[in-house]
């Protein structure tokens, strides 16, 4: 495996997300917005972020994260085939049945060994599949549901082409790692566990939250695979 120095390559990614003179409105804070507004401690209940009131504004920002991040364009379909209804579906259908049970859990939940470790691989693998399940016009790659649970969980990395390139020159022999499901985190819970890193801690702006361990990896993985 190459040497790979995790936090300075987040650290890079991070300075992108802070205002600076000329780009006072940094697009990459979109992330940011949309994990404030899921994880804030005002909603003690998954259910507060569909019930009558919350939903249209539940929707609106998942929407406008993924327009952001660039899922509105290319052959996902989101453009063509897409209003804010479908956006309501994908929010309901992440804030019950399994969902709100993955968002409890963080990558330590992944990693080998861990209790319950088989439950909570067929958890997430069964959570991106009922996304499959909501359009049949609209094309759900990996890029697009795990783009979709970085922003909502903080707890998978969002496999875009920046990110696999970089798991194929660090990890070329690892089994899983660009696969969105169960046993690809497994395999990013492991590549954590081997380097021994210690996270640079990174706080989100308003509600200073910190940034899950998966998000840091994805952040540092994105900027590796970039200069590729």
């Amino acid at each position: 495996m190459k040497m790979f120095d995790v936090n300075r390559y987040a650290q890079m990614y991070y300075q992108n997300i802070q205002p600076s003179p000329g780009n006072d409105y940094p697009r990459l804070k979109a992330w940011e917005f949309l994990y404030e507004y899921i994880w804030d401690e005002c909603r003690p209940h998954w259910a507060d972020l569909i019930n009558d009131d919350q939903i249209d504004t539940t929707a609106l920002h998942i929407g406008f994260y993924l327009a952001n991040w660039g899922m509105f364009r290319g052959s996902s379909g989101l453009l063509q085939n897409s209003n804010l209804d479908l956006m309501k579906a994908l929010a309901k259908s992440l804030f019950t049945g399994k969902g709100p049970e993955l968002l409890e859990l963080s990558l330590d939940d992944f990693a080998a060994g861990s209790p319950n470790l088989v439950y909570n691989q067929k958890l997430l693998d069964e959570v991106l599949g009922a996304m499959e399940q909501l359009a049949s016009n609209v094309s759900w790659t990996d890029t697009l549901k795990t783009k979709i649970l970085m922003g909502v969980w903080g707890e998978c990395p969002a496999l875009d082409r920046f990110y696999i390139a970089a798991c194929r020159d660090l990890f070329p022999r690892l089994p899983h790692i660009t696969a969105a499901s169960g046993k690809g985190l497994t395999a990013l819970a492991g590549v954590v566990q081997s380097m021994k890193f210690r996270p640079l801690t990174f706080k989100t702006g308003r509600l200073k939250l910190s940034y899950p361990t998966a998000r840091v990896m994805d952040m540092a993985m994105f900027n590796y695979g970039l200069g590729l």
